[in-house]
Parts: C-alpha cells; structure tokens; sequence
C-alpha cells in the first residue's frame, strides 16, 4: 500500500489531518505524534466512565454469537474495565448486503488500525475497536445492494428480492429463501473458480438470522480475529431510556445549536448536512416493539408529534413510556452519536466524508449542553489496484492518481489518416533510390550503394512505423479497451470504487488472506487516498 495522487478527499479529511485550514474551527484535528496521542488518551480517561457489568456479558455474548473471535469477546469485557481502563476507537454503518460496500470494511479497518497503534503507546489503558451496528436504520433500499465484478469483467448490481417498509433493518423479515435466491444470483455472476465459491460460503446465509446479523457476519469473516466488538442499538435496551429523556429535555437546544452552526460551516466551504427543522427532536418512536419508526417532533405547547400528526400526548407521557418500554425508541441520525457517547467510552470516531460534517454541528450541540466530544476523524479513502493497472495507465500516458479522479483519453479515431500518411511516407522512401541514382549517373557501386540504402531505409520504417500502429492503437481499439477495463475496476460506472464494490468481489478473484492483509494494512493517519495493491500472482486465471 502506499500514498498517490488521486481523487480530492473531503474538506474536514484534509483540515484535520494536516491541522490547517478552516475545518480545525470547528473539530479538533488530528493529534500528531506519539506524545499528542498520549495526551489525547488522558482526556478520553478522564472523559468517560467503564459500561456496567450486565451489559459488559451482552456484549461478550454477542461476540461469540456472531463468531467474531475470543480477542473481541476479551475486548467486550475490557470495556468494563476498571483498572486498567479501556477506551474505543468507534465506527459504524447501517447494516449493508454481505457487510456493505468496501467504504465500510475501510472505516472499519481504519478503527482496527489506530485502535492497535494507540494501544501500544500506554500501558495504563486498553484501547478497542468498536463497530456500531446501525441496526435502527430504516433505509433498507439502500442497505439492499451490493456491487461484484462480474465474470465479463463488469460492474454487477446485485439486491435480495425484499422489501423495507419503515421497519428498522433489525425488525425485517428477509426471508432465508429470498437470501439463499441472492446467493445463487451471486454465484452466476462471480467467476467459476473454487475461489469464488470458497468466498461465496465465507458469507453464506443462515436459517433464522435477521439482515442486520447477517451483514455482520459477513463483515467479521472477512476481517478474522481483529478484536473488533460489534454493538448493536438493541444491546443497550436495558440502560437507554434516560438518554432518550435527556435528548428529549434538551431537543431545542440541540437543534438550535445545529442548525446555528450550519451557515458558519458554509460561509468557509465546509459542508452543513443537518438542518433540522423547528420542534424536531434526535429521537424516533414506535408504537409498538419492531414497528415502523416515526419521526418525534414537539409543539410549543409540549405536545408530540409523530410524523407531523399530533400523538395525542406530551413529552412527559412520551418519556414514561420509553422508561417502560425502551425498544419503542431509537436514536436518529443525531441522536445516535448521543447515545453512542453516553454508553460508549468513546476516545475518537472514524468516519466519512459527509458523516464527519455531522459531527462538526454535533459538537456544537455537545459544547451546548455542556458536554465533552471525542474526537471526529477521516476515514482511509482507498482503492484496490494491481500492478498491470499503474502500467495500463502509464501506456496512456497517465498515473492511477489521474485516472482516479476521472481524466481519461480524448482521442478520436486515427486510423484512416495514419494510414494514409504511412503510405505516403513510404513511397517517398521507395523513390528515393531511384531519383538518387538518376541524379548520380546511375553508376556500378554508386548504384549498389544507393539500393542497399533504400532497403535499410524501409526496413527501419517498417520497424518504426508499427511502433506507430501500436500507439495508435493504445488510443483506440485494442488499446482503447484496456483503458476502458482499468477505468471499470477502479471508477465502476464512473464512481470511487469504494462506494460500489463489495470486498466478497476481490476475494473471489484473489482470495481471503490477500484482501484480508489489503485491509489491515490501511492507514487512518495517512493525509491522502491510498492506493491498496493486490498482487497478480494471487489472482485466478
């Protein structure tokens, strides 16, 4: 793996890694060097509290069940550790189909990694890796896709035949039928290779699991035993509901400060995506447990609203019954960073180029109530590339940095005038001779002479003249084509490959070990897209 030019990384990616430029106003950047970690690791200490024992053996049990390994499960009960105490290095995605595109696995990788190197830099601290799985979600259309290279070397879009029907993702009913038709589909389309099929079991459904459990399967096979804890909402049942209250007493005041920072982030080119509307609060309510999530809102008389129609109570009643029954809550897209952080040790967030910019008004709405924040930091941004690509596209003149960010050949087509050129070229040396030699008085040795040099001449223009041909070609057809085929791998449809490509695609094509190496070999610290190289001797015919 190693650092190259290619696509712009977000605004705050850029701000906070090299602790310049307008983004540092509004997050704090990214410590640099031993000592500001250690630093960095004191305040998160002193910031947090261990999470009690009874959630400390759900989580211990929720590793084993998901077959994550005895380092996460260890992990799991360190973070009820006392002496020494633990903190988390925390990610997360809504559920994805076969654990989500590679964006996931390289925010993910990205918390393995600084969870390891912050832990080697004290002996007075445990610091894990934690994936939030954000089960809650309700957006399964977009949890429901998944992008292989297919056998012809394309892009191929694959979905389960299910449908979401505002349920959160954890609460569907995905049948294992519908999940075992995907497979086949899958199958179709990855190569006919044991590879394949060894990479399609990794990820293999089963009987009686939900979605969300499945997506994490498939996650934790491709990292191995990482030591990475996955929590999901519903672990924190049992502890939740005061912090549902206290997002519901403090709603105005989170939203005012929200949406205040919103115009101060845009004035200096920073992205603002929240901008919530009045009366809304963080939270979602539901009517009953596993039932469509909606949307809580409050009058200014202290009545709720559920989707903009009256509940027919008030915020107090509201309250009581999540007391009674927590599972009829959820978090939204801001009150999940709320609860992550009241139940959480959390020393620092990895995340994406848009989620950070969440975190930047989420900040603002912390400082407001009076609340310390963890750190927000950018997720690797990274493409999976082989050797034969960097040639490809230097054969066109350009580096993988140029064709990641979308440059290409703009070369209509040539070959009616090369080769009218080319032959003109040649009868001018064929003449050449000739006309000489009536010049010279067409005498003995002089003639002989001149003839051997007409037949040098074309022999060295024959010889040039395909290393024409061949660049020609480099810029269409034949040549063309293999631009085309880099591009496809590395800007699928015109996209970062990351946002499409799922790591079950790789895998197939070169196997566990490799893809799993690529992954934890990704730098979080690193202040550019990185390029992740897959060797050629890995790959299936």
């Amino acid at each position: 793996m190693e650092a190259d030019e290619g696509p712009p990384l977000g605004p705050f990616a850029v701000d906070l890694r090299t602790g310049e430029g307008p983004g540092c106003a509004f997050l704090q950047p990214m410590p640099q060097g031993d000592d500001a970690w250690r630093a960095a690791l004191e305040a998160a200490e002193e910031a947090t509290q261990p999470i009690p024992t009874e959630l400390v053996a759900r989580l211990v049990e929720r590793q084993r069940a998901l077959g994550a390994g005895e380092l996460a499960a260890w992990h799991a009960e360190v973070l009820g550790s006392e002496v020494p105490r633990t903190v988390a290095v925390v990610t997360g995605q809504q559920p994805g189909l076969l654990g989500g595109p590679l964006l996931t696995y390289h925010k993910v990788a990205g918390a393995i990694a600084l969870a390891k190197y912050l832990d080697s830099l004290t002996d007075d601290l445990h610091v894990v890796p934690v994936y939030w799985l954000a089960s809650e979600d309700h957006d399964f259309d977009e949890a429901n896709r998944t992008g292989v290279i297919a056998r012809d070397g394309q892009l191929r879009t694959l979905k389960v035949d299910a449908q979401g029907d505002g349920r959160s993702i954890a609460d569907l009913d995905v049948s294992l039928a519908a999940r075992e038709a995907f497979m086949g589909a899958l199958a179709e389309a990855l190569p006919d290779t044991d590879r394949a099929r060894e990479a399609a079991a990794l990820v293999a459904p089963r009987e009686g699991e939900s979605f969300a459990t499945w997506s994490a399967r498939a996650l934790i096979a491709v990292f191995g035993n990482s030591g990475l804890v996955v929590v999901e909402p519903e672990v924190l049942d049992a502890h939740v509901a005061p912090t549902y209250g206290r997002l519901l007493d403090h709603a105005a005041e989170i939203g005012a400060a929200v949406s205040a920072l919103g115009p101060q982030l845009t004035e200096v080119g920073m992205p603002a995506p929240l901008a919530p509307e009045p009366g809304a609060t963080p939270l979602f309510y539901r009517e009953e447990p596993g039932g469509p999530r909606l949307r809580v809102s409050l009058d200014p008389d202290g009545g709720i609203r559920l989707r903009d129609e009256p509940a027919g109570f008030d915020a107090e009643e509201l309250k009581r019954r999540l007391t009674q029954d927590p599972r009829l809550g959820a978090g939204n897209v801001m009150g999940r960073v709320f609860v992550q952080n009241a139940h959480l040790p959390v020393l620092a967030y990895i995340a994406g180029p848009t989620e950070i910019a969440y975190h930047a008004q989420l900040k603002a709405a912390a400082t407001a109530l009076g609340k310390p924040y963890p750190l927000a930091l950018p997720r690797p941004e990274a493409t999976w590339v082989r050797a034969r690509d960097a040639q490809t596209a230097s054969d066109f003149g350009f580096t993988l940095g140029q064709v990641l960010k979308g440059e290409q050949p703009d070369s209509p087509s040539t070959e009616p005038t090369l080769a009218a050129g080319g032959e003109r070229l040649r009868r001018i040396l064929e003449t050449l001779g000739s006309d000489e030699a009536d010049l010279a008085g067409a005498g003995g040795r002089t003639k002989d002479a001149l003839r051997r040099m007409r037949e040098r001449l074309l022999s060295s223009f024959d010889k040039a003249w395909a290393g024409v041909e061949k660049a020609a070609a480099a810029d269409q057809g034949v040549g063309r084509a293999r631009f085309e085929r880099l591009r496809a791998g590395v800007r699928p449809t015109g996209k970062p490959q990351e946002r499409l490509l799922c790591p079950i695609s790789l895998i197939a094509r070169y196997g566990l070990e490799p893809v799993r190496a690529g992954l934890l070999s990704l730098d979080p610290l690193v202040p550019a897209h990185q390029l992740v190289w897959i060797g050629e001797e890995n790959e299936t015919p």
